[in-house]
């Protein structure tokens, strides 16, 4: 994990750390913002401003992915195009609520999440979170240990899994790594990353919903969707191809993209999506923007400009000087020494 803490070789367990904020402790609301920062903009929402603010904080440092248990008053989390382009922070983050419910907005559409329930975020893409009490517990992962044990991994993002058998399986891992993290050892570390990667990579798939029946086939909107990313930069993709392929009448389609802003309109909008993840990637060379303009299938640059930047508040060259930016300054995946100042190491086992 690129500027992360991760277990020395010569310990014999695991980084674990504690910290408190608010209350009667040195620590309030922005020393929580910078603890956050490199994921998230932290936020009070309105409806809590003159509350108490307190937060209390775990982390479980295992190979490749972090396990954090939080608790806090009220919250709100959110990621910008801003945000994604100037922390290049790119994980998958699990999360689930112990107890209490929480509020996510996606691309305009705003879910509740029930305890139990588990969501997944692309924190490459954008999206908001708030909470009247906070007490989750996360598990990130880097993305690209991910993408070899999950197909359509982009369509994951937004993704509510019910509090299955599944579901639970994974936050009682997650549990355990948080009860004995300090007795864990780095020999053990590897085998437990492993199989939290597998079983969190199984719960990302989603079994078929929002299904629409036309008398002639059965289409959920999870299939058409992945369909979509797979053929994302095939000129053609559009109603028709998908009427043709998933033998539904094109009202049915309309009903099922009709939340979602209408079919046309979310596919420009997952391919302003793909381009900004191509402008805002640290790892790659950067992208000519009038050849990514010509791949997406726009008639001329300048049209692109202007659709990425309604889409997004930012133009393709702004993305890419925060990303230039995010790559100079070595910007962590979760957590670097400086936010680790607000916490005390625990006492290893």
């Amino acid at each position: 994990m690129t500027g992360a803490i991760e277990s020395s070789s010569f310990s014999a367990t695991i980084d674990c750390y504690s910290a408190e904020f608010g209350g009667n402790g040195p620590y309030g609301v922005a020393a929580y913002a910078e603890v956050l920062k490199s994921s998230f903009d932290f936020s009070i929402p309105d409806f809590a401003l003159h509350q108490p603010f307190f937060a209390r904080a775990e982390l479980r440092f295992l190979p490749d992915l972090i396990v954090s248990r939080a608790q806090s008053s009220a919250s709100r989390l959110s990621r910008t195009g801003r945000t994604i382009a100037s922390r290049a922070t790119d994980q998958i983050l699990v999360v689930t609520y112990s107890t209490g419910h929480f509020d996510v907005t996606i691309d305009g559409e705003t879910r509740r999440v029930e305890p139990g329930q588990v969501l997944f975020v692309d924190l490459a893409r954008e999206i908001a979170i708030e909470a009247p009490h906070v007490d989750n517990l996360c598990l990130a992962i880097s993305r690209h240990r991910l993408e070899a044990l999950v197909d359509r991994l982009d369509s994951a993002h937004g993704y509510i899994r019910p509090d299955d058998a599944l579901s639970r399986l994974l936050r009682g891992m997650m549990e355990r790594v948080i009860t004995d993290g300090p007795a864990i050892s780095v020999v053990d570390a590897r085998g437990i990353a492993d199989a939290l990667f597998r079983v969190a990579a199984a719960a990302m798939a989603p079994p078929s919903r929002q299904s629409t029946n036309s008398g002639r086939a059965t289409a959920s909107l999870v299939d058409i969707k992945a369909f979509i990313e797979e053929r994302l930069l095939e000129q053609a993709m559009g109603p028709q191809v998908l009427l043709e392929h998933f033998g539904i009448t094109r009202s049915s389609l309309y009903r099922l993209f009709e939340p979602l802003g209408g079919v046309s309109a979310f596919i420009a909008k997952r391919r302003l999506t793909y381009a900004f993840r191509r402008l805002s990637d640290t790892r790659t060379a950067r992208d000519r923007i009038s050849r990514l303009a010509e791949e997406l299938g726009y008639s001329h640059p300048s049209a692109f400009t202007r659709a990425f930047k309604d889409a997004f508040g930012l133009s393709p060259r702004n993305v890419q000087a925060l990303a230039a930016h995010a790559r100079d300054h070595d910007v962590p995946l979760m957590t670097t020494r400086e936010p680790l100042q607000f916490f005390t190491p625990l006492d290893k086992g």
